[in-house]
């Protein structure tokens, strides 16, 4: 699966995911670090990557206006780093919960997912 895992996620979860098979990126290797959610959400349709990220309301404000008109759109998965272990596994365990949720999707739906 393709992923753009956004910054407020460690963007070690990319190299995990990538060590899984998948091709992913994080926000900052894609030259989008502090760069407004918009941009990150239309790089992630251009390139046809599922989004990561904990930011639940303002995907959702960009997610739902564009679905409602038909627009291009990609898959959101939000997690919650609440429910991951802190410190340096978060990378890792996150990797793990998206590598499963990718095994159970391989063909996601566009729109928010809960993995």
């Amino acid at each position: 699966m393709r992923w753009l895992i956004d910054e407020m996620l460690p963007p070690d979860t990319a190299e995990a995911l990538n060590l899984r098979g998948h091709d992913a990126v994080s926000v900052v290797e894609a030259g989008l670090a502090g760069a407004e959610d918009g941009a990150s959400f239309d790089f992630a349709v251009t390139a046809g990557r599922v989004i990561v990220t904990e930011n639940f309301a303002d995907f959702c404000d960009l997610l739902d206006p564009r679905m409602a008109r038909d627009e291009p759109a990609v898959a959101v998965v939000f997690v919650g780093k609440s429910a991951l272990p802190s410190g340096g596994a978060l990378a890792s365990r996150l990797a793990d919960r998206l590598h499963a949720w990718a095994e159970a999707n391989p063909d996601p739906y566009l729109g928010p997912h809960w993995p």
